[in-house]
């Protein structure tokens, strides 16, 4: 039987750990560039006037200042904030859905079926924007034709009512991006021992009792992890919404990160805009600690 001796093992430690941050350089040298510094230029640019072309002029908070007194970044915010709360849950809860459903051992062409909900996700939100753009047209787009074919003759304006902007704006995004969230959830349901299921059955509990009692108790730490994912990606919205209704209609759709683009590359407001995005990495910040802590005290 080989011993390793203590001394030889402490000796190699320090040897061990520069070679692993020796592996991390790279990566450590390409955020530190590409990431970390434009970052933290940005931060400096927002308390500076600056258009691009002229000289920045050192104005210290009047940018934040500004913004705050800016009715149109309110309203950006507030849409923003607004989608999060009502898009988060929908999408969970979709997600989980369609997991349980590929999840059955009773659905045929189960692979295919998973592939079917998965391959939105790989498109580009261009093409998402031009499929959806087609589909929600007055008149002349498919999902009018289905409620006309159905007995439904009033025509519906999905994109240029402000009542119905973000529901479509919803639906585009859950038929894009929820698959890849079943995929979290139905890798959740294949850790769940099947024993738990049997024992249920045998005590004669029906499939929305197991669900209620096994599944959903059992997928706590996906539950945590699809709803940190999706808050993020939420508050992050901006190129459906861009593509397919520019903010509109007066802007009732027009997103933070919307907001951002228009001030730093329409009106090269660039200081202004850093400071909205600074903003919004607040926001994202705050959040994103609060779902920390819950998940920390969810595993201790």
């Amino acid at each position: 039987m080989l011993h390793t001796s203590p001394t030889r093992t402490r000796r190699s430690a320090p040897r061990d750990t520069f070679a692993g941050y020796a592996f991390l350089l790279p990566f450590l040298a390409v955020y530190a560039v590409f990431s970390l510094y434009p970052m933290i230029q940005g931060f400096i640019i927002s308390f500076f006037k600056w258009n691009i072309t002229g000289a920045k002029v050192f104005i210290g908070f009047d940018n934040y200042l500004r913004l705050f007194r800016d009715p149109v970044f309110w309203k950006a915010l507030t849409n923003t904030l607004l989608y999060v709360l009502i898009s988060t849950p929908i999408f969970m809860l979709g997600a989980l859905v369609l997991a349980l459903i590929v999840d059955s051992k009773l659905l045929l062409g189960r692979t295919f079926v998973r592939s079917t909900f998965f391959l939105p996700n790989i498109l580009a939100v261009s093409i998402t924007a031009v499929i959806w753009l087609n589909l929600l047209q007055p008149y002349t787009g498919l999902l009018n034709a289905g409620l006309h074919a159905i007995g439904i003759k009033q025509e519906i304006f999905w994109l240029t009512s402000e009542a119905l902007v973000w529901p479509s704006i919803v639906m585009v995004t859950f038929w894009w991006n929820t698959g890849y969230y079943m995929l979290i959830y139905l890798a959740g349901l294949q850790e769940i021992p099947a024993e738990q299921y049997e024992a249920a059955a045998i005590d004669g509990a029906t499939g929305l009792q197991r669900i209620m009692r096994i599944t959903i108790p059992c997928l706590k730490r996906t539950h945590l992890l699809v709803l940190f994912l999706q808050a993020i990606a939420s508050f992050k919205i901006f190129g459906q919404v861009f593509l397919i209704t520019s903010g509109g209609p007066a802007g009732a759709s027009r997103t933070l990160l919307q907001y951002v683009y228009e001030t730093g590359f329409t009106t090269f407001q660039i200081g202004q805009a850093s400071a909205a995005s600074f903003v919004l990495l607040l926001v994202i910040l705050s959040v994103s600690i609060v779902q920390l802590k819950i998940m920390n005290r969810q595993e201790a």
